[in-house]
């Protein structure tokens, strides 16, 4: 799944001073941005609401103390090719700017580079003895994957069963496939959104996981009926 960019994508910032408390918490944001994100959910486009709720949580994070401390923050965009927006990193180190949306939806190469970074930054970890809390990962998608996902699908899907990272997968609009997303989630089913109340209400979780990865409201929210 490899491209001619591969080289040429950031891996992060593996710098000692890039650490800064004795546990961190590693979470990436997989954002699919793939031209069917420009349609709109509400007043406002799908790639529009994704966009400002990305901001507010790392708004909250900068702000909170706590998960200010702990966070290492990672975010990778899909559309019509795969781009690491930050690797992981620490809150100050995160310049986002509002992604557009253009492409195909490369949902696989996504999870696959997501699966990459993570390795080198548990690595990282390791070296420096660095303890960490379960990685979180969010995976969003308005629509079918693009390319070959079956493959990372099943490593990915492993690495949840064996509860190595914790994956919430998230629909955008009536269009997503639940059935392809599903399979890179054993445990927890998609959880769809539709407007702008469920974006807000998914970031305002995340934030709260962000600041006590133990918290388990995310994962219950899930866990409702959609």
């Amino acid at each position: 799944m490899q491209n001619d960019d591969y080289f040429q994508l950031d891996f992060g910032d593996f710098s000692d001073q890039n650490i800064d408390s004795k546990k961190k918490a590693p979470i990436c944001l997989v954002l699919d941005t793939s031209g069917s994100m420009s349609n709109h959910s509400g007043r406002m486009t799908r790639i529009d609401e994704l966009n400002a709720n990305v901001l507010k949580f790392l708004d909250f994070v900068r702000r909170n103390d706590k998960a200010k401390r702990i966070s290492d923050i990672s975010i990778i965009s899909f559309g019509g090719q795969v781009n690491v927006v930050s690797g992981y990193t620490n809150i100050e180190n995160i310049n986002f700017k509002p992604l557009p949306a253009s492409g195909t939806t490369p949902m696989g190469e996504a999870m696959e580079k997501a699966i990459e970074l993570l390795d080198l930054r548990r690595q990282y970890y390791r070296d420096n003895g660095i303890e960490r809390y379960k990685p979180i990962m969010l995976l969003m998608s308005d629509g079918d994957p693009t390319d070959e996902y079956e493959a990372i699908a099943a490593k990915v899907s492993q690495l949840v069963i064996n509860k190595e990272i914790k994956l919430f997968p998230v629909g955008i609009g009536s269009d997503f496939n639940k059935q392809k997303m599903s399979k890179f989630s054993p445990l927890i089913q998609p959880k769809l959104i539709k407007n702008a109340e469920g974006f807000a209400k998914l970031f305002e979780l995340l934030s709260a996981s962000s600041s006590n990865p133990e918290d388990d409201q995310l994962e219950n929210w899930f866990d409702e009926e959609f």
